[in-house]
């Protein structure tokens, strides 16, 4: 192996440093043109601020915390903090009444005949 000076290998620092600004430029590119509709406000790390880490070290359990999440969740997507999902059984009997058929759905039909068997 060639001895190699500090020179040399402070100017191939900079040539790496320089590539992975071009990768991380390329790459944001790409997420924008792949992704243009991702929220600015949209963090990951929000869910996790919701809970109380030191409630699930201790194994304390929080009768209500599925409802909180759901909650913040439609928040996030813009729904009024009024909402309220009907059940299930009330959504179906609308979508019947307003037309559709699920036995007109491939996946409905394969559904409902395994139910049959």
């Amino acid at each position: 192996m060639e001895k190699v000076t500090l020179e040399d290998v402070v100017q191939r620092l900079d040539r790496l440093e320089k590539m992975v600004v071009g990768v991380n430029e390329q790459l944001s590119w790409l997420i924008e043109k792949l992704v243009p509709d991702v929220p600015k406000d949209c963090e990951v790390a929000s869910a996790t601020k919701t809970t109380n880490t030191q409630d699930t070290q201790n194994d304390k359990r929080d009768d209500d915390i599925g409802t909180k999440v759901i909650q913040e969740i439609l928040e996030r997507m813009g729904y009024p903090p009024d909402f309220k999902p009907r059940p299930l059984k009330e959504v179906r009997k609308g979508m019947v009444e307003s037309g559709i058929r699920p036995e007109d759905n491939e996946f409905s039909r394969a559904i409902i005949a395994e139910r049959e068997k």
